[in-house]
């Protein structure tokens, strides 16, 4: 697979492809495309031989192949990366001659719609220095829990394997929000909220894993959160953010966080769409399990399977929720004595450390789901009882709506 360049023939189009030509060399890679998008016929000789010449220039160890094709840029870029296969589109953010149809204007149009991660160079510096190994690139990486951002890290990770970067694991936060995903009191919705900030911060970085030349840092949003990342990646003096997109189009497009960074910020910006075939570099690690139960034999059983999904150097949490205004038969019972009770579920002879906690809740789902992000846990063990029909209708399952309150990945024990 080759990077495919998108050129205009302008002097910002000649800086892309110098990003694209040391990106190509990084991975080891024989051959680049140089695409030029053209309106009309009328325009192919006279565009050829300034292509030709744009390639001529940069010639050097790795091939140039220049391909001058016709019709409306962005889709017709887009369709003749897709024909190539390429894996990577590089383009320029800003340009200033050459064809009617400015590759720096259709950026947000590409990215809107691209299969592949597309970089939109601003300045080809930092890039080129960390290319020869001069100094490391610095990278934003905007984290959420999207599949794409999932798959920026990966992009990331690949990058870092291949010369020096140092990482700034960005989230945007609203108080409100981040408190009911921790289950913490709500503070003043202006305000940072530090607990908040501690627990995202330790989230970020276990979620990215290779930690090593890696910071993380939680900031309070007010407005849009493409403008907060802006600002963060000023506040960090980063080369590059790097952003998953969603794709929006119509309204929907103008409040998207990848719309606003490409239109805003003056660093260079990776886009990764939902859609990109990545390699995994870095693997999940589970290193903690939370595995709830309501102390029935059945939801018991769960139990060991926490433990064989932890290492002996992690942790298991074993919880109990109560919900005081259902009439549990266990929330007049003492907290020592259920503690004790989960204690007492670790298999025999495990080395695995274990923790035990009884939480309240008018929910048990949600309130497993917050604990589990107070936690930081890796993964939740649950038993499902299996119920269908009018009977799953009326009561539900809590297994069922876990699976919707929490974003970490969840173990159900279905019954046999």
């Amino acid at each position: 697979m080759a990077i495919l360049c998108g050129s205009d023939l302008s002097a910002a189009s000649a800086g892309a492809l110098d990003v694209a030509l040391a990106l190509a060399a990084q991975r080891g890679d024989r051959e680049l495309v140089l695409v030029h998008v053209v309106d009309n016929e009328a325009e192919l000789e006279a565009a050829r031989t300034q292509l030709d010449a744009a390639a001529a220039a940069k010639r050097g160890a790795i091939a140039i192949r220049a391909e001058l094709v016709v019709g409306p840029a962005a889709p017709t870029l887009l369709s003749f990366a897709d024909t190539e296969g390429s894996d990577l589109i590089v383009i320029a953010a800003h340009s200033s001659v050459g064809s009617s149809q400015k590759l720096g204007a259709i950026a947000e149009r590409v990215i809107a719609t691209t299969r592949v991660p597309v970089v939109v160079v601003r300045d080809p510096a930092p890039w080129l220095a960390h290319a020869r190994g001069d100094r490391p690139l610095r990278v934003l990486l905007g984290v959420d829990d999207s599949a794409a951002c999932e798959l920026g890290m990966q992009w990331v990770h690949a990058q870092r394997a291949r010369g020096p970067v140092q990482v700034v694991l960005g989230a945007i936060y609203y108080p409100d929000e981040a408190a009911a995903h921790y289950g913490l009191h709500a503070r003043a919705l202006v305000d940072r909220d530090p607990e908040v900030e501690r627990l995202l911060e330790r989230d970020l970085l276990r979620k990215f894993g290779d930690n090593k030349g890696v910071v993380a840092r939680a900031r309070r949003g007010l407005g849009r959160i493409g403008d907060h990342v802006v600002e963060l990646a000023r506040d960090e003096a980063v080369d590059v953010i790097m952003v998953g997109t969603t794709q929006r189009t119509g309204l929907g497009r103008l409040g998207s966080v990848s719309h606003v960074i490409v239109h805003t910020a003056p660093q260079s910006v990776v886009c990764v769409p939902p859609t990109a075939a990545l390699p995994t570099i870095v693997v999940p690690s589970v290193r903690s399990v939370l595995v709830a139960t309501d102390l029935s034999a059945f939801a018991n059983r769960a139990v060991p399977y926490a433990f064989a999904l932890a290492p002996e150097t992690g942790e298991v949490h074993v919880a109990h929720v109560i919900n005081p205004g259902a009439g549990d038969a266990d929330v007049a019972a003492d907290d020592a004595e259920l503690t004790a009770a989960l204690h007492a579920l670790a298999p025999a002879g495990t080395r695995t450390a274990a923790a035990a906690h009884v939480v309240r809740g008018d929910d048990a789902a949600t309130t497993i789901a917050q604990l589990a992000a107070r936690l930081g846990v890796d993964l939740i063990a649950i038993a499902s009882h299996g119920r269908s029909g009018i009977s799953r209708a009326l009561v539900g399952s809590v297994a069922d709506r876990l699976l919707r309150a929490t974003h970490v990945p969840v173990l159900v024990l279905r019954p046999t």
